[in-house]
This record gives structure tokens, C-alpha cells and sequence, in this order.
């Protein structure tokens, strides 16, 4: 069963089978009287002060912040960019890597059946890397460092492209100011770790997480946060130009571009890898949405995008070889909605279990609309069900400013999604 039917199947057999004893724990658990919000009601804005992570003390505790800054120096010989960093996280790289191959055939049997194939997956690795260029080397790089197998190396740098959370948004005020927030979730159904109630996956990618510049001749690039080991692009912005984030998306292919390519049947860009382009060469949110809109990618993606200006937003849903939809923020403002928002559903097609998008939205249009800033973003981020057990950090950024702060999160009361306690115990 392909990951998008499992989680559509095994997530509403949890409801059905969960519901005497959800509906008893949601009747201790609801707010007190006068309260306007109950439990995973969609149509409301969760922010709680008094249970949500507060912006300000993260922002003034190094502790709860994504370490860094890295510097990636883009002079050096691409099989040198990364040693400094990946050689001490060596054994967390491992863990990480060894828990996702075991766990691959949960997401795509087929998939799991291409790299498992001894007497091929070797072949097919040297042409995947070399298909990548200077990213295929500097996988081969971070694999020499860490003593971890190159094919091993290069199943960790696909991960995103087939599982994945998170939710996106660009937001302006009525000055257009923008600010682009994001909330990287993963590992849903890839392992569980019943001690703590989390999802293990989840819990091996926080050791990794750094905030790293990517350099040129001694000048910032562009500034990103990105998991040890893994050499794509998936949060960044750009100074004056533009910010990015990718969520995953499902469709209906069940990763047929991916397994084509893997194959030697097909060809595409790995989309993080193209946004490692797209940072270094665009200049522009009109340059870098262009060029997200005509590439060919190797599946299902929302791409999210931030510039400079009032209006400058935009929410692509992609498929392999064209735009399926897309939502501009210019087209949204002309209805007095200064944001959008998108987490890993096609618009209006949010299932009952799993509605991240209207409490973020209406958060939003409720208390954000005419003024936005970095407090403000996080604390939607912040709230349930956005913030949950899959949630590894929460990404700021201002590509007016170049203003880009990034926090560790986790979610551990009961109200926690994916989603409720009840489901995991």
C-alpha cells in the first residue's frame, strides 16, 4: 500500500476505533467555560498563550533555538563543502539513515524494492550521483567523512521527496511587509517510539538540525536550516530577493516520475536540489517563480515562495511535469486576506482527520491580518494543530530584511497531533 492510501486508511481506522475513548479524555481535556475553542475544532484559532511556546523566551534562550551559524563555503571542491560539519554528527547521521531504510518499505514497496536490489543498487547509485553533479559530490563527500555507505547516503537525500509534513505561509500587513513561516514536520508511521510517544524518526532528525550560510567569495548567498548529511534545499531565504520552503505533496502516482528516474527511464530534478540552484542563481521572486513553475521535478510538491514586495507570495502545487494550481497572495489581498497558507492538502481538499490549514488561517485573519511580524507568525506555528508530534522546527524569515531565525519544537501534552495521544496508545 503506497503511503497516501495508508495514511488516509490508517489514520481513519485510529478515529473509528479511538472514538469512545477520544471523546472521553476531549471532555477533561476542554477549556474552561467561556472559552471560544475546543479541541481540533477546525473553524477557530488555537493559539493558547498559557500552554504554547512562548516567542520571546525562545527567541532570548539559545537552547530552544536550531544551532549555527554554519558556513557551507560554495568555493570549495563540492566534496569538501560539508566535511567540517557532518564528520562530528557522524553516529546521529547513522541512526538517522539506518532507521529510515528500515522503515522505506512502509512509504513505497517499490521504491524499497529498487535500492534493496543488490545486483543493481549500485549501478543505479553512480548514475543517480552523477545525474546530480556537484551535489552527487558532495554526497560522496559527506559519505567519505562519515564512514556511511554512498548508497546509504544517497537514500537519506531522497527522503523528502517521499514523505514528509509541514506547514507554509506567506503573510503580509496592510504596510506589505511580508514574513514567510514554516513548521518542517516528518516521520509519520516511521517508527514509534512508545516511551515517550513520539515518532522516531522525528526525534533522530532534531540532533541534526543546523542553521547554516551558504557562501561565495566570502558573501552570504543565501541562508538556510538543514538536516546534517542532507545536501538539498528545503527552508531558505535570500537577502532582497525571495524565500522558499517545499511541503510534501500526494498524488495519485505514486512516485511513478521518482521510480522512472531510479530506474534509467526518466529524468527530472530532485526538487531540493533544484532550489539549491534556484537560491544561488534567481535574484528574484519573479525569476525564482518562473523557474519553479517550468521545471521538471521527480513528483508531487508544494512549492512556497516569499519575496520583497507587497503581493509577493505564492503557493505552487506541483506535479511531475506541470502546475496543477497555484495561490498568489496578490490575488488573495484583492479580498482583504493578506496571507496564504498551505500544509499538505490541495486547497479545499483537507481531509476530517488532519485540517491544519483553516486554524491557520483563521488565526490569521482573525489577529494577523493588518500587522505581521516574527512574534506573531511563530505563535500561529506555535499552536495545535500546526505545531504537533511530527514537528522538528519552526523556520522565520524576511526576505525584505534578510531576518531569519529558526526554533527547535516539540509537542508532548496530550492535545498533540498526529495526532491525539489516543492514537498511539
Amino acid at each position: 500500500m503506497s503511503m497516501p492510501n495508508m495514511l488516509h486508511s490508517l489514520l481513519a481506522l485510529s478515529n473509528i476505533c479511538c472514538w469512545n475513548m477520544a471523546a472521553l479524555r476531549l471532555l477533561l481535556l476542554l477549556p474552561a467555560a467561556g472559552a471560544v475553542c475546543i479541541p481540533f475544532e477546525a473553524n477557530c484559532c488555537h493559539i493558547n498563550p498559557k500552554h504554547d511556546p512562548d516567542y520571546d523566551h525562545f527567541k532570548g534562550d539559545p537552547s530552544d533555538q536550531v544551532p549555527g551559524w554554519e558556513v557551507v563555503d560554495l568555493n570549495l571542491p563540492p566534496a569538501e563543502r560539508w566535511r567540517r560539519l557532518v564528520t562530528p554528527a557522524a553516529p546521529a547521521i547513522r541512526t538517522m539513515v539506518t532507521h529510515f531504510k528500515a522503515l522505506l518499505g512502509r512509504i513505497s514497496q517499490d521504491i524499497f524494492k529498487l535500492l534493496e536490489d543488490l545486483s543493481k543498487v549500485q549501478e543505479m547509485c553512480d548514475r543517480v550521483l552523477e545525474d546530480m553533479g556537484e551535489y552527487g559530490l558532495e554526497i560522496r563527500g559527506i559519505a567519505n567523512a562519515t564512514g556511511i555507505r554512498v548508497v546509504d547516503m544517497l537514500v537519506y537525500n531522497i527522503a523528502y521527496e517521499l514523505e514528509g509534513g509541514c506547514t507554509s505561509i506567506v503573510a503580509q500587513d496592510d504596510h506589505g511587509h511580508l514574513i514567510h513561516g514554516r513548521n518542517l514536520d516528518f516521520g509519520l508511521f516511521l517508527g514509534e517510539d512508545w516511551k515517550h510517544l513520539q515518532w522516531t524518526l522525528t526525534e533522530d532528525l532534531r540532533p541534526l538540525l543546523r542553521n547554516v550560510r551558504f557562501v561565495r567569495d566570502n558573501h552570504t548567498v543565501y541562508n538556510s536550516t538543514v538536516f546534517l548529511g542532507y545536501v538539498g534545499t528545503l527552508t531558505a531565504v535570500k537577502h532582497s530577493a525571495f524565500s522558499v520552503s517545499v511541503n510534501t505533496r500526494y498524488d495519485k502516482s505514486d512516485w511513478a516520475a521518482l521510480r522512472a528516474f531510479l530506474e534509467g527511464k526518466g529524468s527530472g530534478n530532485f526538487l531540493s536540489l533544484l532550489l539549491r540552484d534556484v537560491m544561488v542563481s534567481n535574484h528574484s521572486f519573479a525569476e525564482a517563480l518562473a523557474t519553479v513553475r517550468s521545471a521538471k521535478i521527480l513528483g508531487p510538491a508544494y512549492v512556497i515562495l516569499g519575496g520583497t514586495q507587497a503581493g509577493e507570495g505564492a503557493v505552487l502545487e506541483r506535479g511531475a511535469t506541470s502546475v496543477v494550481n497555484q495561490t498568489l497572495l496578490s490575488d488573495v489581498a484583492r479580498q482583504e486576506i493578506n496571507s496564504v497558507v498551505q500544509t499538505n492538502w490541495d486547497y479545499n481538499q483537507d481531509p476530517f482527520y488532519d485540517n491544519r490549514r483553516s486554524p491557520a488561517e483563521h488565526c490569521l485573519r482573525e489577529r494577523f491580518n493588518d500587522h505581521i511580524d516574527f512574534k506573531g507568525m511563530f505563535s500561529v506555528l506555535a499552536a495545535h494543530p500546526n505545531r504537533n508530534r511530527l514537528t522538528t522546527y519552526t523556520a522565520l524569515m524576511s526576505a525584505q530584511s534578510g531576518d531569519f531565525e529558526a526554533y527547535l519544537q516539540f509537542c508532548t501534552d496530550p492535545l498533540c497531533a498526529p495526532w491525539m495521544s489516543q492514537l498511539m496508545v
